[in-house]
């Protein structure tokens, strides 16, 4: 089982012990959804201990210290081996030729419209598409003219 330090004083006690030079963690990154759209949300990131600072002694990740990545990870915490589910950062990225010219990743997880895109589906999607506008013409009538 790997170890996790978690951000409270002393899980980042705790991590400052076990690091020394050399050694690797692996921290968790949040990525907006607003940019990162259709890909992962988290990924994770591996960094290796480089030595310790000169003038606070303190553990250091190239100008990093070991406090800040234990406090600046996305779930604040850190994991000794890479957490299971998420995809490296500098890793290749997820394959996509497996869903089609029309695949759609707004269904859900794993799901893929497989339908035809034939006139009466572009019809509904349009009326879909309709519909969500007026619904925020209403949303945005009620909030008044200044917002």
């Amino acid at each position: 089982m790997s170890k996790v330090w978690r951000n409270t004083p002393s899980g980042i006690k705790d991590f400052e012990r076990w690091l020394g030079k050399g050694k690797t963690v692996y921290a968790v990154n949040e990525h907006s959804l607003a940019i990162a759209g259709q890909f992962e949300q988290f990924t994770y990131s591996a960094h290796t201990c480089t030595g310790r600072h000169v003038l606070t002694g303190a553990w250091m990740f190239n100008s990093v210290s070991a406090k800040y990545l234990l406090c600046g990870s996305a779930n604040g915490r850190v994991y000794e081996t890479p957490p299971p589910g998420l995809r490296d950062l500098a890793g290749p990225d997820t394959d996509c030729r497996n869903e089609g010219s029309t695949g759609y990743r707004g269904l859900g997880p794993g799901q893929i419209f497989r339908g035809r895109l034939d006139l009466a589906e572009i019809e509904r999607m349009e009326g879909h598409a309709q519909d969500a506008e007026d619904e925020f013409q209403k949303e945005k009538a009620k909030r008044g003219k200044w917002f």
